[in-house]
């Protein structure tokens, strides 16, 4: 199809109503109301109008009796409602909502009305020929912008009781004489005969703000919405248009916007897409239903959006509940790797039952940004005590808590340190059994309190189960040390409730240590309940991918000369995934390495450093899943086809990092870092990225 016109022409930006109800998320999609008819019953239309070439329906019909008059003056009030739902998309004039829609014009009106201030009017007899004569040439969508203050009569209810019952839905303006009512027909919106099947529709402008004229929602709060009614531009002719106000041009927008849907989701029936919507309508005025706006503004972005519960159907019959946790997002060693496919294009249906195209990766966000800000220095309170044991044994208990501050004026809080999350101090307690050549540890922390047993390989993989609480074993042969460690640790996350054991490892490790350096190796395994390598994707989503990893890691440091030394590092995982509908043929590899200088430095520092490193990174693997293909057609049966894309992200993220440290002479330092990061989060056309780290301390 012909692309949907542009927010930056002419004929869009000429009626703020389009921008307004957002319909280009409509258009975007493919929605112009092409095929969908919508009866128009008002005062006859102009047939000669270029606007409305080709959208007038040969079936447009007179219903008064005696005159067979259907097409009159492009200035009728007829004419202007329909320009505001089906106004042709030609390069001049205004764009109707549903620009490729078909009018039903129904001549109803009248010119003897009973009060002489009014130049139009309709009879109850009359508009129950109307909605006859739209039931019969099977149109669901019925516009009438009109109404007065009365009842309209049981043979009215009737006609409408007929038309409701064959699937037609009526969109009635609300009146334009500021009451806190709705009018007739409108205020038969909420009547339990016709609930459902019609909508009280009142006016605002460009700015949200409720029209003077407008009657409000008042008593059919649940069953009336709002849309642009001011200084709205229709019936155009060459360079000629008319703005006008009023109920009757708020309707027709909701009108258009039922052809826009019932198009794109052929599978719905007119009630249901004005169920849609009035469940996807902006609130506003007060929260919820309310008596001024009712159900909100209408919103087309919103209503072309899933509803409901969304599920995507699964070749075994079953359905994958398409909804991620807040937050959640994919180990950064992914990089973009899920974002960047297209294998897990498919379809899901919504709560009305609607096909979406929809793209799974989606749901995989890849993780937040590093912060480089450094933690707030916090004074500790600290009691230890040591126990002697029979044969040289010491038995060391050590406990830590935040020293008393006063309150600040201003609580300094960040996303993992919150009020929702109970602002928990910073606590941590140790008990250190040391007896001849073995060593026995036990530490328990909370409130982001780091655990003490780092410093061997393998620690990039180890940190990421972000444990809380860790047990070490370690016996020393001269100089070499065995360990053994395993912790594990609870997640907790912005807004939502703590998940517990979220993540455990174990590692074991060998280290040599001489008086020139030394040098370690590990050998782990990492158990993620919530996603592989520090995603966050809780358990009870259908996108949750539990994983185990094991890690093997080699580290060390040496002396090159007097006041250099030379360190680093690397880490290869192999990493085991199976979620709900993605998993893995073959482990995914991941590796990570860093490798640095530091020196002693006597002029303008006491030492300074210099560190090339990668972050961990996915090397290879390759994710799969057996889907439902896009059909070509809305009503195509489903096949399905497996799909295959690499775990492995574009880039390769590589951190340059010089460090500097120079004590002061009244017994502080200064410390003082540079950061700079190639392809960040290892994606390959990023923007570098910089970081430059600054503290002093001093103790006191």
């Amino acid at each position: 199809p012909p692309p949907p016109p542009a927010v930056t022409s002419s004929e869009y930006v000429r009626n703020y109503g389009l921008a307004n109800v957002k319909v280009q998320s409509a258009w975007q999609s493919g929605a112009t109301g092409a095929g969908v008819t919508v009866a128009v019953v008002d005062s006859g239309v102009a047939n000669t109008l270029t606007e409305l070439e080709g959208r007038i329906s040969g079936a447009s019909t007179d219903v008064v009796a005696g005159r067979n008059t259907p097409y009159v003056e492009s200035s009728s009030h007829g004419t202007r409602v329909s320009g505001v739902i089906a106004s042709n998309f030609n390069g001049f004039g205004a764009i109707g909502v549903a620009y490729q829609s078909t009018i039903l014009s129904i001549r109803t009106d009248i010119s003897d009305c009973e009060d002489k201030d009014d130049k139009v009017c309709f009879s109850s007899s009359d508009l129950v020929r109307a909605l006859d004569y739209a039931v019969a040439n099977g149109v669901k969508i019925i516009n009438m912008s009109l109404g007065g203050d009365g009842r309209l009569g049981s043979a009215f209810e009737a006609a409408l009781l007929r038309a409701v019952n064959a699937g037609a839905v009526i969109v009635a303006s609300s009146g334009n004489d500021g009451e806190a009512n709705p009018g007739w027909p409108a205020r038969y919106a909420v009547d339990p005969r016709f609930a459902g099947g019609v909508i009280a529709v009142g006016s605002h402008g460009a700015t949200n703000v409720m029209s003077s004229f407008s009657n409000k929602a008042g008593d059919t709060a649940g069953a009336y919405i709002s849309a642009p009614g001011e200084e709205v531009v229709t019936g155009c002719e060459g360079t000629s248009c008319w703005r006008v106000n009023g109920t009757s041009f708020s309707a027709p927008h909701v009108s258009g916007a039922l052809a826009l849907l019932m198009q794109a989701f052929p599978n719905l029936t007119a009630r249901q897409a004005l169920a849609i919507l009035v469940d996807t309508a902006r609130d506003a005025g007060d929260p919820g239903a309310d008596i001024v706006y009712g159900r909100g503004l209408l919103d087309l972005a919103g209503a072309f959006r899933p509803v409901g519960t969304s599920a995507t159907p699964m070749a075994d019959g079953s359905k994958l509940i398409t909804q991620t946790a807040p937050g959640s997002f994919v180990g950064a060693a992914f990089g973009d790797a899920f974002g960047r496919q297209n294998a897990l294009n498919t379809v899901l249906f919504d709560g009305y039952g609607r096909m979406f195209a929809v793209q799974l990766g989606g749901a995989y966000p890849t993780a937040p940004s590093r912060s480089y800000q450094a933690a707030p220095f916090e004074q500790n309170t600290t009691a230890a005590t040591t126990l002697a044991l029979p044969g040289g044994g010491r038995l060391n208990l050590i406990a830590a808590q935040p020293s008393p501050t006063p309150e600040p004026v201003a609580p300094r809080h960040d996303l993992y340190d919150a009020p929702w999350m109970g602002d928990e101090p910073r606590q941590e307690a140790m008990l250190d059994l040391e007896t001849g050549r073995m060593n026995f540890s036990v530490w328990q922390g909370k409130g982001g309190a780091a655990s003490p047993f780092d410093g061997a390989a393998g620690d990039g993989f180890a940190a990421l189960a972000q444990a809380d609480r860790a047990v070490r074993g370690a016996m020393r042969f001269g100089a070499l040390t065995v360990s053994a460690e395993s912790g594990g640790g609870d997640r907790r996350m912005p807004l939502r409730h703590v998940e517990q054991d979220a993540a455990t490892y174990n590692r074991a490790s060998i280290g040599w240590r001489g008086a020139d350096g030394g040098l370690s190796f590990s050998v782990g395994a990492l158990d993620e309940r919530l996603g592989p390598l520090g995603a966050f994707l809780p358990g009870g989503s259908d996108f949750a991918l539990p994983s185990r990893t094991r890690f093997y890691a080699l580290g060390g440091d040496w002396s090159l000369t007097p006041g250099l030394r030379l360190i680093g590092e690397a880490g290869l995982g192999s990493t085991r995934i199976e979620g709900r509908f993605l998993s893995m043929d073959r482990a995914a590899i991941s590796s990570n390495w860093r490798l640095g200088l530091l020196a002693d430095c006597s002029a303008l520092c006491g030492r300074v450093s210099f560190t090339l490193a990668q972050p961990l990174r996915i090397e290879s693997g390759t994710f799969s899943a057996y889907l439902a293909d896009v059909p070509i057609d809305y009503f195509d049966p489903l096949t399905y086809s497996r799909r295959s894309f690499s775990a492995a992200p574009s880039g390769r993220q590589i951190d340059v990092i010089l460090g500097g440290e120079r004590d002061l002479r009244d017994g502080s330092s200064v410390t003082l870092q540079a950061v700079a990061s190639r392809a960040p989060r290892h994606v390959a056309d990023a923007a570098p990225e910089f970081a430059l780290i600054g503290g002093w301390r001093r103790r006191f």
